[in-house]
C-alpha cells in the first residue's frame, strides 16, 4: 500500500473525530436524526479547520446503508466508496478549477439524474467563492429547487466574496480556527500513535506555526519527522521552522526590562550573524509578548495564553516584569515595526528602530498621570460639572500634549464651553519642575514704564535688565519699546503695542535666552520670560478679565510650568 501523509491517515471519519467544530457537527447530526436535512450548506472557514471533511462525513451519514444516521458505521460499501474518494454518488468538484459558465450547465445536467446506487447525490463544491458571476448565476435556480436526493455543500474561504442570492438558498455554518491548545493535543495524539519522542517545546512551535489550522500542524509535524526522525527536539523544529530560540526572547525581556540599548542592538547583531530572519524574529517577538500581557491580565494559567504548561512560570516571571500598561505600549511598537519589516527596505535599520523604541517606551508617562500630578494626586484626572461662575478645571478636558520643533511642549485644551485657551510653547528652555501644587494667590508685582514713570519694583528690576543688555543694540532697542512689565507665577512679562508685533516675533532664540539669563541674575530666580501684546487697558475689557482669570488659575500655572509653555490667546467660540 503506497504511504499517507499524517493529514490523510488521521483525517476524521466521524462527526465524533472532528476537532473544535462542535457547533457545526452537533447541529448537522441533530439534523439528521430528525430528518431535517436542508437541500444546500455553506462551510465557510480558514483552510485546514475540517470543512471537506465534514462534507464527506455529511455524505457518509446520509448514505450510509444504516442511514440517514448521525454515526456512519464506515465499514459498508457507501462509507469505505465516499472515504476513498470513488462514490459515483459523492461528486467533488473544484471550484478554482471549474469555474466557468459551461462547468456549471453540466453539473446540472449531471445531478438531474437519480443515484447511482446511493440514498442522496451529493454534490461538494470546494473553493465556490471563486466561481465567475455568471456559473453563480447558472446554479441559482438548481440551489433553489434542486432535483429529488440531491445536496449541494460549498465549501469556502471567503463566504463574503460568495453572492447574497447564493447565500439566500443554503445554511451558512462558519468554521472557527483553532485555538492552540486544540492543535497542540491532536499532535501530541499522533505523535503517541506513531510511537515518536517530542520536546514539549517543539509541540507548542508546531502548534503556534500552525496559526489556527490543524492541516498545517499536521503537515509541519510529518516535515519535523522527516527531518528529525523518531526523536524530535525543540532545537530541531526551531532550525527546522526558522523560529528563534527562548533564550533570544528572553534576552529581549532583559534588554526592554534594563533599558539597554546597546543588548537591544547587540542582539539585532547577533540574528544576522545567525542567519535568521528578521521579520520571523518580529513575529515571534509579538506572538511572546501577547503571552506575556495575557499572562499579565489573566494569569499565566489561563487556557488564554498560547504555551506549554512548563513554560508559563517563566512567563509569570517576565510578564510580572512590566505593568499592563508598558505591555500593551510593547505590543503596539512591535506590531508597527513588523509593518515596517513588511513594506519597507533595509530590515535591519526598521528592526533596531522598533527595538530601540521597546527600550525606551517605559520612559513616557501616560497623559493622565501628568494630568493626575497637576492635580497634586495620583488618580487620573476626570471630567466633572463646572459650578456656574467658576472657572473650569483645565486638566478635565485637556486634548493633546506635542513637542515643537524648540523641544518645548504644546498644550491645547479646551477649559469650558464659553471659551477657549491655547497655550503655546515658550522660547525659554526646558528646565526641571518639581510636583509641588502652585500656590492659590503667588505675589504680583506690576509696573507700568509708560503710564509710572519707571517707578516700582518691576520697573526698578526692568531698568536693571536693560542696563546689563547695553552692550546689545537689538536687545537695547527691544526693551525700549516695551509698554509695561509684570512678574507674576514665574513669568517675567513684556508688554508691547500691536504695532510692534513684527518686532516681537522677529526676535532671535538666541537673544531671547540672552535676555532670559539677564532677568535670572537679576531677579534672583529662574522666570521664563513672556512677550505679549498689549493694546491698552481701557481697551482690554472682557477679554481681559477672562485672561486674568485664566492666568491666575493653580492648574493652569501648573500645565504652563510643567509643559513650559504660555498663554497665547483666550477666545470664545466663535471669535476670529
Amino acid at each position: 500500500m503506497s504511504y499517507k501523509v499524517i493529514a490523510r491517515k488521521y483525517r476524521p471519519q466521524t462527526f465524533a473525530e472532528i476537532v473544535g467544530q462542535q457547533h457545526v457537527t452537533r447541529t448537522l447530526a441533530n439534523a439528521i436524526e430528525s430528518n431535517r436535512v436542508a437541500h444546500a450548506y455553506i462551510f465557510s472557514g480558514v483552510r485546514g479547520v475540517g470543512k471537506t471533511t465534514a462534507a464527506r462525513i455529511l455524505a457518509k451519514a446520509l448514505n450510509c446503508v444504516n442511514g440517514p444516521t448521525a454515526q456512519p458505521d464506515g465499514t459498508c460499501d457507501s462509507c469505505r466508496e465516499i472515504s476513498a474518494g470513488t462514490s459515483l454518488d459523492v461528486l467533488e468538484i473544484d471550484a478554482a478549477s471549474n469555474r466557468g459558465i459551461d462547468q456549471i450547465r453540466e453539473l446540472r445536467e449531471m445531478v438531474r439524474y437519480a443515484p447511482a446506487s446511493s440514498r442522496y447525490k451529493v454534490v461538494i463544491l470546494d473553493e465556490a467563492h471563486q466561481l465567475t458571476d455568471e456559473a453563480s448565476n447558472a446554479l441559482l435556480k438548481t440551489l433553489e429547487e434542486p432535483p429529488e436526493r440531491v445536496v449541494f455543500i460549498l465549501a469556502t474561504t471567503r463566504a463574503e466574496d460568495l453572492v447574497e442570492t447564493i447565500k439566500s438558498r443554503a445554511q451558512l455554518f462558519q468554521f472557527r480556527s483553532l485555538t492552540f491548545q486544540e492543535i497542540s493535543g491532536q499532535i501530541e495524539k499522533i505523535v503517541k500513535a506513531e510511537n515518536l519522542k517530542i520536546d514539549s517545546g517543539a509541540v507548542a512551535v508546531l502548534a503556534r506555526a500552525a496559526e489556527g489550522s490543524l492541516r498545517d500542524g499536521l503537515s509541519l509535524l510529518e516535515q519535523a519527522m522527516a527531518y528529525a526522525g523518531d526523536d524530535i527536539s525543540d532545537a530541531q523544529v526551531r532550525e527546522l521552522l526558522g523560529v528563534v530560540a527562548e533564550s533570544v526572547l528572553d534576552d529581549l525581556v532583559g534588554a526592554i526590562a534594563e533599558q539597554s540599548s546597546e543588548r537591544a542592538l547587540g542582539l539585532v547583531h547577533r540574528l544576522i550573524a545567525d542567519g535568521q530572519n528578521l521579520q520571523h524574529f518580529c513575529r515571534e517577538a509579538i506572538r511572546h509578548f501577547r503571552n506575556l500581557l495575557v499572562a499579565r491580565v489573566c494569569g499565566a494559567d489561563s487556557e488564554l495564553v498560547a504555551a506549554p504548561r512548563d513554560e508559563r512560570p517563566r512567563l509569570a516571571e517576565h510578564a510580572a516584569r512590566f505593568s499592563e500598561e508598558d505591555l500593551t505600549r510593547f505590543f503596539n511598537v512591535l506590531l508597527e515595526t513588523d509593518d515596517d519589516l513588511r513594506r519597507k527596505p533595509d530590515p535591519r535599520l526598521h528592526l533596531e528602530l522598533g527595538l530601540l523604541r521597546l527600550v525606551n517606551a517605559q520612559r513616557l508617562a501616560p497623559l493622565e498621570e501628568i494630568l493626575g500630578d497637576l492635580r497634586g494626586d495620583q488618580r487620573p484626572a476626570k471630567s466633572s460639572q463646572t459650578p456656574q461662575g467658576a472657572l473650569p478645571r483645565a486638566t478635565a478636558s485637556a486634548q493633546s500634549v506635542s513637542v515643537s520643533s524648540s523641544g518645548a511642549a504644546a498644550v491645547r485644551m479646551a477649559p469650558s464651553p464659553e471659551t477657549k485657551l491655547s497655550v503655546a510653547p515658550s522660547t525659554a528652555p526646558e528646565r526641571p519642575v518639581s510636583n509641588v501644587p502652585v500656590p492659590a494667590s503667588p505675589p504680583r508685582i506690576i509696573a507700568r514704564a509708560a503710564e509710572d514713570g519707571a517707578s516700582g519694583l518691576a520697573s526698578a528690576q526692568l531698568d536693571a535688565v536693560k542696563a546689563m543688555l547695553q552692550s546689545s543694540r537689538l536687545l537695547s532697542s527691544f526693551l525700549e519699546h516695551a509698554t509695561r512689565c509684570e512678574i507674576d507665577a514665574g513669568e517675567f512679562r513684556l508688554f508691547f503695542h500691536a504695532e510692534n508685533r513684527t518686532l516681537t516675533e522677529m526676535l532671535p532664540r538666541e537673544a531671547m535666552e540672552r535676555l532670559r539669563t539677564a532677568v535670572q541674575e537679576v531677579v534672583g530666580q529662574p522666570l521664563r520670560v513672556c512677550v505679549k501684546l498689549d493694546s491698552g487697558r481701557a481697551g482690554m475689557g472682557r477679554s481681559s478679565e477672562l485672561r486674568a482669570r485664566f492666568e491666575e488659575d493653580p492648574i493652569v500655572r501648573a500645565m504652563l510650568e510643567k509643559f513650559g509653555g504660555q498663554i497665547s490667546r483666550v477666545k470664545r467660540p466663535g471669535e476670529e
